[in-house]
This record gives structure tokens, C-alpha cells and sequence, in this order.
């Protein structure tokens, strides 16, 4: 299979190439219409041995998709492409792992957890402005001393990705994706910046990142469907009280409600609208839908009093366990006896 020639933005490292780093292989590089993508994705919720924190890496033409697990779930989704590195739905992204499976190949690694919220945070975050010297590690850790920085270090040789942890310009610990099981870090650091002639010396990219204390948690696409399809029926119901009123109005709502809860794209319009999933927290997915929720109920009360309990009991029975595990109907005003 030919390799795709697609470069990691601002550099001319080939993302077909990238290596990243692991504590364990669970799954080595393999071609991907080889791989059930479900059948992985489910022994990791349900079995013993597979519930680990890893990363699954889709290498497709033109891009690099990454799914991260916690504890064998998938919890957050990634996407690295010659126009640069974004956050993305988990369902975005299972959509790209299964798209031409002849065309790709996949490795799933069991990783640290602090390597995952670093390989999160350099696709989500902008590089910091350090003005680093990638000619040497003196010349970069020299410069992260002088500013007292503290963050992330991606270093990258030869298409090795790196993670060195940094606070107050020193080196904490890190992450490598080849260093040997008894060599010491700095002596790895400094092997990525050389070569054994005839070799040219390796090409090394070096970018730091602000970090984050874990890898956040994106609303599983079931639950964003649990939210989606709750909407729809509270509308659906209350239009039966309404008619020709409260699909407008739940519409109305939900605009006014945008600027301040814009995962509320999501959710809403037609039944069955085709639309992405927000890239959100479960907690905020709940806050938006508890707000529009709220207000859209309250107008309704001033034309039918005490109407609000009732649609609410109707529309959230049968989804009731998934919506409590997010503390949905506490952030209601209404009591519900189910």
C-alpha cells in the first residue's frame, strides 16, 4: 500500500510516518481493513483485561485520526492534517476510522494518562510563542529556563513524537517513543538531535503547548443522542397541547439561547435533521439542554398552567436513567415522581 506524502502542518514531516509513544502495544500497526473497529472498541467497555487507557491511531491518506480511551472507554477524539490539528466528535472520527479501511492502517497503545491529555492538548490548544531554537536541546531548554515556562514540549525527530513535561523551565518527565528501557531521558533527548554518519542529522520540529491537568471527557454519541432525541420528543408533546405554537416557540428558545449555549446546534429542528455532534463535555451538553429546557417550559406554563411536570415525565421516561447519571433533572425546577 502506498503511503500517503500528507505533512504534519508547518513542517515536512510525512503524518504517515508519525510514531507515537506507549506504554504497551495492544495492537500493532496493522492494516485497517483487518481490524473490526466495533468489535475493539467493545471488548474495551466490557472486558477486564481490556478496560486500559490507550489511544487508537488511524493512519488514512491525508490525515492521522485519534480516538482516546479511559479505562476502555472512548472518552475523546483528535485529528491531525496538513492544515493543522483539531478536536473533533467521537463520531466524526469513527467515521473516518471506517471510511476506506483499504486505504488505512491502525494501531491501538496503551498509554499513560498524562500522555493523553498531552497528545489532546497539542491538537487543541495553539503553540505557545517561545521562539524556540530546534537546533539543539541546550538552545530549546535554555530558552524555556530563561521564561520560567511551564507546559508541554512536543519533540519530534524524524517522525518520533515526544512529550516532555516542563515546570518553570525544567524537564519534569516525559513521554518517547523509542527510548530504551534503561536509557536515561537527557541522553535520549539529545539522540533525537543526532545521527550515525553517513545519515544526515535528523529533522526536528519543537513546540510547547500550554497542557492540561487530564484529558476532558467529550459526550459519548449516545448520550448526545439521548439529548438529541429527548428534545425532539419534549417538542413533539408539547406541540400536542400547542398546536402551531410550541414548535415555534421551542425554536424561538433555542435561538435566543445560542450565544450563550452553542452546543444547542446540535439539538433541535426537524426530527431526524442530520447534524454533527458537539465537541463537548457531558456537563455542558446537560447545562445547554437543562437551560433551553427550562426556559421553553416556563413560557408554556403562562398559556397552560402546571403543564410542565407532565410533558417533562412524558418525554424523559424512557431515556430517565441516562438523563439522571448527568444530573439532568436537577438542574430542573420541576420535582418528577416517576
Amino acid at each position: 500500500m502506498r503511503a500517503s506524502s500528507a505533512v504534519l502542518t508547518d513542517s515536512s514531516i510525512r503524518l504517515w510516518d508519525l510514531v507515537f509513544p506507549a506504554s504497551r502495544p495492544l495492537l500493532a500497526r496493522t492494516r485497517a481493513a483487518y481490524v473490526h473497529v466495533d468489535g475493539l472498541i467493545a471488548y474495551s467497555k466490557r472486558d477486564r483485561d481490556g478496560k486500559v487507557d490507550a489511544y487508537l491511531a488511524c493512519y488514512r491518506p491525508d490525515e492521522v485520526a485519534l480516538l482516546f480511551f479511559q479505562k476502555g472507554d472512548v472518552t475523546n477524539a483528535a485529528i491531525l492534517t496538513p492544515s493543522g490539528r483539531f478536536p473533533i466528535a467521537i463520531s466524526e472520527a469513527l467515521k473516518h476510522i471506517r471510511a476506506e479501511p483499504e486505504r488505512a492502517e491502525i494501531a491501538f497503545h496503551q498509554a499513560t494518562t498524562e500522555q493523553l491529555a498531552a497528545m489532546y492538548a497539542s491538537c487543541a490548544q495553539k503553540p505557545a510563542e517561545l521562539g524556540l531554537d530546534a537546533s539543539s536541546p541546550l538552545t530549546i531548554f535554555q530558552r524555556l529556563l530563561e521564561r520560567k515556562w511551564s507546559g508541554v514540549l512536543e519533540l519530534i525527530s524524524n517522525a518520533r513524537v515526544n512529550y516532555l513535561l516542563v515546570k518553570e523551565g525544567h524537564f519534569s518527565t516525559g513521554m518517547f517513543a523509542d527510548k530504551g528501557p534503561n536509557e536515561a531521558p537527557t541522553n535520549y533527548v539529545a539522540r533525537l538531535f543526532t545521527s550515525v554518519p553517513p545519515e544526515p542529522l535528523p529533522i526536528v520540529t519543537a513546540k510547547g503547548f500550554e497542557g492540561l491537568p487530564a484529558l476532558p471527557q467529550q459526550a459519548a454519541p449516545a448520550l448526545v443522542h439521548v439529548f438529541r432525541t429527548f428534545v425532539w420528543d419534549l417538542t413533539d408533546f408539547a406541540e400536542r397541547e400547542a398546536p402551531g405554537d410550541a414548535a415555534r416557540r421551542a425554536d424561538r428558545v433555542r435561538a435566543k439561547l445560542l450565544p450563550a449555549h452553542d452546543v444547542l446546534r446540535a439539538m433541535g429542528g426537524a426530527r431526524g435533521t442530520t447534524v454533527a455532534d458537539p465537541i463537548a463535555e457531558p456537563g455542558t451538553v446537560a447545562d445547554a439542554v437543562a437551560a433551553w429546557t427550562k426556559e421553553f417550559l416556563t413560557e408554556l406554563e403562562v398559556v397552560h398552567p402546571k403543564i410542565a411536570p407532565r410533558l417533562l415525565k412524558e418525554a424523559g421516561r424512557e431515556q430517565r436513567f441516562a438523563l439522571n447519571a448527568v444530573g439532568f433533572f436537577e438542574r430542573l425546577p420541576w420535582h418528577i415522581d416517576w
